[in-house]
């Protein structure tokens, strides 16, 4: 087939569109024929011209030499028998440390009927998530947590099954948060090994920067947000997402819903005493903020920062540079670099992302001096565990345990964490 496109057309495959004579736009059309057919005149096709929409069009299947596919695997929708063995695979990830909650054991009390009715919402978009749990975290840091119902959790498994693929090969190496195989200890080395590449292993002197942007989580500009994923999905052609439909209709519902309009709200209205107006989603006007707690906020965070990550590494040309979640670290042995870095990534923020950086945790410093990043204090040739990690530490070890295999497991953990650093209490021996 290749062979005979090639001799007659020049071509090693049949370009995309129809043939009447010759091929129409070739290089820029891209309607692919597909052996659906809708009546004895026409087959369907589907648009995938460069900014088009995923449709379906039915054009007269007679044309000469028109291209048709077995499958139209780009844009198919899938069927609620289609999507329930999807949606069982997300259950059994979205129950991994939830199994004793009240939302995750009602809707195990008849499973097979309860996945079925969402695969069958879900196929004919009739899907809504259910009302939130709202309440406020004391520990490590008081905040405010928007929990989804179990059911929308099976959904949000789902959704970033399809897209965790995607943006992992859209994100830079030095990315640290909610990424499988990275995650804090990573994190932590990584800073490490920036300390010794750009000091020369500690030959000479270098800097580092530290910065945080104010309120992250609740100044997310929704539009900017929805942009931003849907830029990258069509610039991986919708690789490995079995139904584009419902792709996009969830992306579009989870990050424009305001979690709050019918939330339960946990804890008394006391409890928000105290905590700053920019960690709460009751002080935003519904254009912007993420809830803090679901799978989807993590990766849209992520995704989000993900221009200012390119911007630093390819355009600021920042070698050491470093993210978890918001909290950055850049290394260089030039201060002026560094200096100079600050202003630019500010306005780079404002302009672009909308975000403004926290005026009070910007810290350069020598790296001689140490500094804090991810809990822990990093030192030439030492990590020290950090003051909030030794205080919650003690208090998780000195709080009456609600049973004692969970108390152990908590003690384990910490001494696990300790390993890796080169101080740790007397009292964990």
């Amino acid at each position: 087939m290749s062979r005979e496109c090639r001799g007659r057309f020049g071509f090693s495959a049949f370009p995309a569109g129809n043939y009447n004579g010759s091929f129409n736009n070739v290089g820029s059309n891209a309607n692919f024929w597909t052996a659906s057919e809708y009546n004895s005149s026409n087959a369907y096709n589907r648009n995938l011209n460069t900014g088009a929409s995923m449709s379906s069009n039915n054009n007269n299947k007679n044309n000469q030499y028109s291209v048709r596919l077995v499958k139209d695997s780009a844009g198919s929708a899938l069927s609620a028998p289609e999507l329930y063995p999807l949606l069982y695979r997300s259950y059994r990830q979205a129950r991994k440390n939830k199994r004793n909650t009240v939302s995750q054991l009602r809707f195990e009390m008849d499973l097979e009927r309860n996945l079925m009715e969402l695969a069958v919402e879900l196929a004919d978009r009739s899907y809504r998530p259910r009302p939130s749990v709202c309440f406020i975290n004391e520990r490590p840091v008081k905040r405010e947590v928007v929990a989804a119902d179990f059911r929308d959790r099976i959904v949000h498994h789902l959704l970033c099954s399809w897209l965790f693929p995607i943006f992992e090969r859209l994100f830079i190496y030095d990315s640290y948060s909610c990424r499988k195989g990275k995650g804090t200890l990573f994190g932590v080395n990584r800073a490490r090994g920036f300390l010794r590449a750009a000091s020369g292993d500690f030959r000479q002197d270098c800097w580092v920067l530290r910065l945080d942007i104010k309120g992250f989580f609740m100044n997310i500009d929704k539009d900017v947000l929805f942009g931003l994923v849907m830029d990258g999905i069509r610039r991986e052609a919708y690789s490995g997402v079995s139904d584009v439909g419902l792709c996009d209709y969830l992306v579009r519902l989870i990050v424009y819903l305001n979690p709050l309009d019918d939330a339960f709200f946990k804890s008394p209205p006391s409890a928000w005493d105290g905590l700053p107006a920019d960690k709460s989603l009751k002080n935003t006007d519904g254009t912007r903020g993420l809830p803090i707690g679901n799978l989807t906020s993590q990766l849209f965070g992520n995704v989000y920062l993900n221009p200012l990550d390119q911007y630093v590494k390819r355009v600021l040309k920042i070698r050491c540079y470093g993210r978890y979640v918001d909290d950055m670290v850049l290394v260089h042995s030039d201060k002026r670099v560094l200096l100079d870095a600050v202003g630019k990534i500010r306005a780079f923020l404002e302009e672009r992302l909308r975000l403004i950086l926290h005026p009070k945790k910007i810290s350069l410093q020598p790296a001689s001096y140490g500094f804090n990043f991810l809990g822990v204090y990093i030192l030439p040739y030492r990590v020290y565990p950090g003051r909030r990690l030794l205080r919650n530490c003690s208090a998780a070890l000195l709080r009456h345990p609600d049973s004692f295999p969970e108390h152990r497991k908590r003690l384990v953990s910490y001494r696990g964490m300790f390993t890796h650093l080169n101080g740790r209490p007397k009292w964990l021996e």
